[in-house]
């Protein structure tokens, strides 16, 4: 998949949210990086913000900070639409 065409796919799945938007930004810019040795690719990008969007959603929860959980709960959403949209 080419840059362009990853784009192409995310741009309607995400595009329509400022962290969607940032999401994009960030995998875009680092699209080149897969050829580098360890390189990650932009879906092992969205697994890795997966897990640490877990993380600190439930750990938040678990302090009481119910916005911050919500909003954490939030960019999870979209980074499993995004992660669906490249599979």
């Amino acid at each position: 998949m080419t840059k362009d065409e990853m784009i192409a796919k995310l741009t309607p799945a995400i595009g329509d949210t400022a962290y969607g938007k940032e999401l994009i930004a960030a995998l875009e810019a680092t699209f080149d990086d897969a050829d580098k040795k360890y390189g990650q690719d932009a879906l092992d990008r969205l697994h890795d913000r997966l897990g640490f969007l877990e993380y600190y959603m439930k750990r938040d929860a678990e302090m009481g900070e119910e916005a911050k959980s919500a909003a954490e709960a939030d960019k999870l959403a979209i980074v499993k639409k995004a992660a669906a949209a490249l599979q």
